[in-house]
């Protein structure tokens, strides 16, 4: 239904990550031969006497499980080509030099490995850990080996508890950075005096998701439901058991069925290959960074013999150094597609992340022929054979009976139909969420106009690397990224790079007034916009949003001479933002390594944020947060609606209880010239299926001017039948000239004038506050507040019909919500009790917070220093924004004493630590550290310096006393050098004194 369509806005969205705990594994790795048969072994339970084994210290002497008897020992299978266990080392060197006095022994085994892997590794890093590491004399050869045959090892890192009895008390595994909660469960139950209460509760259910990426959750321990493979050797994807292999797999962050963006690695002779390349054809892409092992023996096999149905392997060495690649490729020489993936071992950088949100490896996707993906899976076993083989046959290859497995799990079967499920009930099937156009798509062709009405296609710069940027007049940070842009411009112009600004979402009145004035600026940008404007009858029909799905300008699709998208780039840093230029890079122009190397950085956290956007996007989806919200900043649930001034469609002035007064009213509030079609289709219908409950629909037209209400109420007069009104505060006022030809005192004076007609508008006189637009507010009959929401989509429905409900409304079945929330469901957390901010002039308390080591660092660990104490969070924008300037200053002041601790407040530990590792080596002046309080009362910031904004940034003279508090940042203000001054330290004058002037510009 059209109502049902995503109306999106422009804003931020709050990323969080939730880990699944990965049930065990049954089936075993055993020959990888295609057509072999898998020996399967006896799994160790708990209670299980753990079986003895001999293996090879650094100094090659014998080691065995017995040495340790008597003593509670934690097993680690792991090898040195395994980057969640290496990623593991540092927090379970903690553990065993914590714990040793407890008699707990930490025993790390390197398996599946070469003996000179594992010398060089101890030559490496042998001397950073407090445990025990030893080598398993059999190496390469996997299928002998005691954690195979003994042990059933099915994927790296595994983890075995072994009591002081030798019988084993847990199993678990997985890896990566930090804690592993189920490690840290696991060794309390082995009676560890370990604190288990930060924890959140262990689950019981079954996995829901199998994160590829980060720490790789771990299995639990034996005796739980065994069903989804582990991540690691024993395969990962779909749940099921080695007799059932489910080939539908969702591969990293990419689902089955969506178009596979394309990638280019480099051959043994420096030739780039694409996936492009093998169009038409069915591609088995292995991912593998094992170069003495090579492909997994089966997939050369499955290519080789469906080569006749078009299918080819294309083997990907990565996270490995090209001369390894290269000695693979002289030494194996492979009759199949191969090549190096060019990011070596920046794991963080390469294709399989940065394309699919796979880190592990040998990782396995399935492409069909038009470019689609079948489905994938990491891992090494026996049992992948039969998965590899499913999902060629669902790309319609001809697969021998013999090939498949014995039994087809439902799934697979319906998947190969290539029939959908029909909605339960009857009921309206969840909406899929939008995706922006990706990567590896081709770019759509579409029309736009110029200035003097001539057409503008995208076909026109064939052959051409096009910038392609969707910008409209009335977007800030449009307007503000077009300087860098026209500097990419003229910069690569001689390379065959064109920018094409295309101009969206907006009248064609506005860019025909825009482009011929500013257009000068930027002579080397091409001007165009697209003819479905905005208030028009075809405005769905402009191209960033039908073709490109564009959710927020600016956006930059970034595409090759192919017609291809190389790159799609949301948001724009200016000078600082190098994704575009790193871009072209890819594409063969030629941009200075130091801009390609830091736009490699920005382009990877770009791609993290997107994935935890999606994760919580998806977390939303299972569980979804309820609809609306019950109270709009001063407006609470309960307490009365102010009667605020309004205009009747005759321009009269009214006040807005002429509409409400004795009903309930769902206020619309939408732009007065761009209602969203869905929303006003709702209204309409809704409006006339409620009214004899004494139910109005309004619906307000603001942030805009009444002649735009004027012109959309006249084009769409009869279709609609609601009350309709319209916001006295009419538009907010533009600057007489372009913002980057205002002066200071102008621009200061404008932004003035904004913020004070944002007083004036709706929302504003409602519950002060500025809202995003479309929103909606509910009233009861007496007048009284219900909720509000933002946005408009499937959410927006259920947010009303909920409301509705609870003002005693009767809905019709097929308006009923999909689910109804109760009070206590959506009753708003209590807020935090203001607390007094220490004064100036009092003693720093001391605290205690961990650094990213895990080690404590206090405030009196800095005395005769002074300190800069910044308050800071990962989600907070405007920390974010301070600390190239925190880290200037840091700099600049540190011969003088000065010491600058970053420490984190109301944030995770693992986000904490996840920021820290990507961008401490851009602040290397910066000392950081976490309270593990988090969110807590108790956490210092709060507690003890009653802080109740960051950024917060306390000056600490060298007695420990308070001198000065410099909260927030603007560009350009010298603050916090002034307030250094006030402690003792050096600062030029000329710094001092802008330092007041700049307070003087805040009013302080």
């Amino acid at each position: 239904m059209k109502m049902f369509q995503r109306w999106l806005g422009l804003g931020a969205v709050a990323a969080a990550v939730i880990l699944n705990p990965l049930a065990a594994q049954e089936s075993v790795p055993a020959s990888t031969e295609a057509g072999a048969t898998a020996k399967t072994y006896p799994r160790l339970k708990i209670g299980d006497v753990a079986p003895e084994f001999t293996v090879y210290g650094p100094d090659g002497k014998e080691v065995k499980l017995s040495d340790f008897r008597g003593k509670l020992v934690m097993l680690d299978i792991w090898a040195t080509w395994c980057g969640p266990c290496v990623a593991s080392m540092p927090h379970n060197s903690e553990l065993a030099e914590k714990y040793a006095k407890e008699g707990f022994v930490i025993l790390a085994v390197c398996a599946s490995d070469s003996r000179e892997n594992y010398d060089g590794w101890v030559k490496r890093n042998g001397d950073k850990y407090k445990f025990l590491t030893a080598h398993d004399k059999l190496g390469k050869d996997w299928n002998n080996s005691v954690f195979n045959t003994k042990y059933s090892v099915t994927g790296f890192p595994s983890i075995f508890l072994i009591g002081r009895d030798g019988k084993i008390a847990g199993v678990t595994a997985g890896g990566g950075p930090g804690e592993n909660p189920h490690v840290t469960r696991m060794l309390a139950k082995g009676g560890l005096p370990i604190d288990i209460s930060h924890l959140p509760p262990e689950k019981t259910d079954g996995p829901k998701s199998i994160p590829m990426i980060g720490k790789t959750p771990a299995m639990r321990a034996t005796g739980a439901p065994a069903s989804v493979p582990m991540v690691g050797m024993g395969g990962g994807g779909g749940g099921m058991s080695a007799a059932t292999p489910v080939a539908a797999s969702k591969f990293g962050s990419l689902e089955p069925g969506s178009h596979v963006p394309d990638f280019t690695v480099t051959s043994a002779d420096g030739k780039s290959v694409k996936l492009s390349d093998f169009k038409g054809k069915t591609v088995i892409v292995n991912f593998f960074s094992n170069t003495e092992r090579g492909p997994e023996t089966y997939a050369v096999t499955a290519a080789a013999k469906y080569a006749k149905d078009d299918v080819v392997l294309f083997a990907v060495a990565s996270a490995v150094e090209e001369a390894q690649f290269k000695q693979w490729v002289a030494t194996a020489k492979p009759a199949y597609a191969t090549g190096w993936d060019p990011s070596g071992k920046a794991w963080a950088e390469n294709i399989s992340h940065m394309n699919f949100g796979v880190g592990m490896y040998p990782a396995f996707a399935v492409v069909n022929k038009e470019g689609n993906l079948v489905g994938g899976y990491i891992g090494m076993g026996a049992q992948n054979v039969q998965r590899l083989s499913l999902m060629l046959l669902q790309a319609g290859v001809d697969v021998p009976k013999e090939d498949l497995p014995k039994m087809f799990p439902a799934a697979t079967t319906t998947a190969m139909k290539g029939a959908a499920p029909a909605a339960a009930g009857g009921a309206m099937a969840p909406a899929q969420r939008v995706a922006t156009l990706a990567p590896g798509a081709v770019a759509p062709d579409f029309v736009m106009h110029d200035v003097n009405g001539k057409e503008v296609k995208l076909s026109d710069f064939k052959n051409k690397i096009v910038i392609l940027d969707f910008w409209a007049t009335w977007c800030g940070p449009c307007i503000a990224s077009f300087p860098h842009t026209q500097d990419i411009a003229k910069k690569y112009k001689d390379q065959d790079v064109i920018v094409l600004a295309s101009g969206t979402s907006d009248t064609i009145a506005k860019f025909k007034e825009w482009i011929p004035k500013n257009s000068p600026k930027y002579p080397d940008m091409i001007w165009t916009f697209d003819p479905n404007e905005r208030g028009s009858a075809t405005f769905d029909e402009r191209a960033s949003q039908k073709h490109y799905k564009v959710v927020g300008i600016p956006t930059q699709f970034v595409i090759g001479r192919d017609g291809k998208i190389a790159a799609t780039i949301v948001g724009n840093g200016g000078k600082e933002d190098a994704r575009t230029e790193t871009a072209l890079a890819s594409l063969g122009v030629k941009v200075d390594e130091a801009i390609v190397t830091k736009g490699k950085e920005q382009l990877a956290k770009s791609a993290e944020e997107e994935k935890a956007r999606a994760i919580k996007a998806a977390a939303d989806d299972k569980n979804p947060p309820p609809p609306f919200r019950e109270n709009m900043a001063n407006l609470i649930a309960g307490a009365p609606v102010p009667d605020v001034d309004l205009q009747n469609e005759a321009g009269e002035l009214v006040k807005l209880s002429s509409y409400s007064k004795g009903k309930t009213v769902i206020l619309g509030i939408w732009s007065a010239g761009m209602p969203p079609p869905p929303m006003v289709e709702l209204w309409d219908k809704w409006n006339a299926n409620y009214k004899d409950q004494n139910v109005v629909f309004l619906g307000v037209g603001a942030f805009g001017s009444r002649e735009e209400f004027d012109k959309w109420r006249t084009a769409n007069a009869g279709k609609y039948s609601f009350p309709l009104a319209f916001d006295p505060a009419g538009a907010p006022s533009r600057p007489a000239k372009p913002m980057d030809e205002l002066t200071d005192e102008e621009k200061a004076a404008f932004r003035k004038a904004q913020s004070a007609h944002m007083q004036t508008v709706i929302t504003a006189k409602l519950a002060g506050t500025v809202t995003m637009i479309p929103a909606y507010i509910a009233m009861n009959s007496e007048g009284k507040m219900l909720g509000w929401s933002a946005g408009f989509g499937p959410p927006t429905v259920n947010g009303i019909g909920n409301l509705l409900l609870r003002a005693g409304v009767k809905l019709k079945p097929e308006d009923m919500p999909a689910r109804v929330y109760t009070a206590a469901e959506t009753k708003p957390a209590a807020p935090e009790a203001r607390v007094q901010t220490i004064k100036i002039g009092a003693m720093a308390p001391d605290f205690t917070t961990q650094t990213l080591e895990g080690k404590d660092v206090k405030i009196s660990d800095f005395k005769g220093k002074v300190v800069i104490l910044d308050f800071w969070a990962t989600w907070c924008g405007p920390c974010m924004a301070a600390m190239p300037h925190t880290q200037e200053v840091a700099a600049q002041y540190k011969d003088q004493g000065v010491v600058t601790l970053g420490s984190c407040t109301s944030d995770t530990r693992a986000k904490f630590e996840d920021w820290v590792r990507r961008n401490q080596e851009k602040y290397p002046d910066m000392i950081w550290s976490h309270d593990k309080e988090e969110r807590g009362d108790n956490r210092a910031s709060r507690k003890l310096y009653g802080v109740s904004g960051i950024p917060t940034q306390f000056i600490i003279d060298r007695e420990g006393k308070i001198v000065d508090i410099v909260v927030g940042y603007m560009k350009g203000e010298a603050i916090l050098d002034g307030a250094l001054a006030k402690a003792g330290i050096k600062v030029d004058p000329a710094l001092v004194e802008k330092a007041k002037k700049d307070l003087a510009k805040r009013g302080n």
